[in-house]
């Protein structure tokens, strides 16, 4: 084959994934924590379609925390599958909430890839590049 070449860097390409997977997880979930209260309850709102309902400051801070922790393990390769776990957990909430949420099924996809993605990440390990591996 033409691109065979291309497995020799099989690690490099589970870093470029694993990296960037962790780094979207920062970006979109890292101002939930700094803008606040107002912006925790909301993200914690997710959670009345898991029939909790109250305390939703509390479970969007606990939310967003998760899911920052989780982009940062899953960028250093540290405790690599509990931080694939922390994601898994966030992304997982936010689809069921768009499953309930009556929308179009194009909405509901993002979510939908990204828990199939996280999910494979969780079985597939970090790789040779991170942290832990000595």
């Amino acid at each position: 084959m033409a691109l065979q070449f291309l497995g020799k860097y099989r690690e490099t390409g589970l870093l470029l994934i694993r990296a960037s997977i962790g780094l979207i997880f920062i970006i979109v979930i890292a101002p939930v924590l700094w803008n606040g209260q107002g912006s925790w309850e909301h993200f914690g709102s997710a959670m009345k379609h898991l029939d909790f309902h109250s305390h939703y400051k509390f479970w969007g801070f606990a939310g967003a925390l998760l899911g920052c922790a989780g982009g940062v393990l899953m960028i250093l390769g540290l405790f690599f599958r509990i931080g694939v776990l922390f994601a898994l957990a966030v992304t997982l909430v936010h689809l069921i909430a768009l499953w309930n949420s009556r929308g179009d099924f194009y909405t509901r996809l993002p979510a939908l890839e990204m828990s199939i993605l996280l999910l494979s990440l969780l079985f597939i390990g970090p790789g040779k590049y991170s942290v832990d591996k000595g």
